[in-house]
């Protein structure tokens, strides 16, 4: 699932552009074959490899040093998986480590990427997969299922040191499907399912959490620095109501730096205003270009908290929808309800409330508790309200 970057959004600074050209060929499509061009050393970085962004992630320097050892450590195919709300960053890590100089030098012959989504064209990404590692024309027109697909992969990658990402899987089966690493790779999958992530890794995954206060912060100062600081109160205001979500505060942020670009304090006045408003947040949007396309999403959706949150509601079945809505009426996160609570006021039995927890929708919070993060809490209450989305 292609994640708001953490530090910065769609912006890439152009000395990463051009790497990317020297290391690519051409523009990767998630669906059918394109080239990436082998760089002198030998090694292939698949051109479907996001760029990486403009400056570094915030607040996560301890996930990505637990992530790299793990990677490095695996005995024959290492695989790790990081899950974790909708919007709280996995992907952006992802692209990190697929940058990231060490991983390189340790996976010296590459590394292949993958973007799943909720309905992914395996046998398109395999068969991409297929022509990068140099597999023949005649060879992929005989392929007829995905598991000869991954023989012939294995075959072909055999003890090559590579690194393969699989990203935003929405079923077990999926992620598997793209496992065709050899014995001396490493898969590195993540999922908004808990329930994908436990199945998948048997040495525990990597849950991805949001950022605290004093990160939040500095990622609006980042991507807003003249509004936060005039405005620290409002700003932090504004942290605590989103939970500190990465997406949210790259929304917002990417937001106020657009009206505070003329300094007017009266439209600076008016963006906090709007940005207090829960619904307001929910509906905040960017466009992205097709190659910048959030993985969950089509490609001429816009990328909002509603538009994230939805993709994963549509999923559900009716009662585990409607508990989810009635759980709304609860404090959200940082307060937690009962298990007891929770199925009499859903009406709901403890087998709904298991099937949002597989979501990561629910949350569990100790023993027999839950909680609701700040933003899918309020996601719920406009739609248990019957408050109809519309376009920002």
């Amino acid at each position: 699932e292609q994640e708001l970057d953490l530090g910065g959004g769609t912006r890439f600074s152009a000395s990463h552009a051009g790497e990317a050209e020297k290391v690519t060929a051409g523009v990767a499509s998630t669906d059918g074959a394109s080239s990436s061009e082998a760089i002198p050393d030998g090694a292939l970085y698949d051109s479907a490899i996001p760029l990486q962004p403009a400056f570094t992630l915030i607040g996560r320097d301890n996930e990505l040093s637990q992530i790299k050892q793990r990677l490095r450590n695996g005995r024959s195919v290492a695989l790790t998986a990081l899950n974790g709300l909708p919007g709280v960053g996995k992907t952006a890590l992802s692209i990190t480590l697929a940058h990231d100089p060490e991983i390189r030098e340790h996976f010296r012959d590459g590394i292949l990427w993958a973007g799943l989504g909720p309905h992914p064209n395996i046998s398109g990404m395999l068969s991409r997969w297929g022509t990068l590692l140099g597999v023949s024309a005649n060879a992929l027109a005989t392929m007829r299922s995905d598991e000869e697909w991954a023989k012939t992969l294995h075959a072909a990658i055999g003890t090559r040191s590579m690194l393969l990402v699989i990203d935003d899987a929405w079923t077990v089966e999926e992620a598997l499907a793209m496992k065709v690493g050899g014995p001396n790779c490493a898969h590195l999958v993540t999922t908004r399912f808990p329930g994908i992530a436990s199945h998948i890794t048997v040495d525990g995954a990597t849950v991805i959490h949001e950022l605290d206060e004093h990160e939040s912060i500095e990622l609006l100062k980042k991507l807003a620095p003249g509004v936060v600081d005039k405005e620290e109160k409002k700003a932090t205001d504004l942290v605590h109501a989103v939970g500190g979500l990465p997406l949210a505060l790259t929304l917002m942020g990417n937001y106020l730096r657009k009206e505070a670009h003329s300094g007017k304090s009266r439209r600076i006045g008016a963006a906090l205003k709007r940005l207090a408003v829960a619904e307001e947040r929910l509906l905040l949007r960017e466009a992205r270009a097709p190659v910048e396309r959030h993985t969950s999403l089509p490609t001429e959706t816009p990328l909002s908290l509603q538009t994230v949150f939805e993709v994963t509601d549509q999923q559900l079945k009716e009662p585990e929808r409607a508990a989810l809505y009635a759980l709304s009426v609860f404090p959200p996160k940082p307060n937690s309800f009962s298990e007891e609570a929770a199925l009499a006021v859903a009406d709901c039995t403890v087998e709904t409330l298991d099937a949002l927890s597989d979501t990561g929708l629910l949350e569990s919070s100790g023993t027999d508790r839950y909680t609701l993060h700040q933003t899918i809490a309020d996601y719920a209450h406009f739609a248990l309200v019957g408050t109809r989305f519309s376009a920002s």
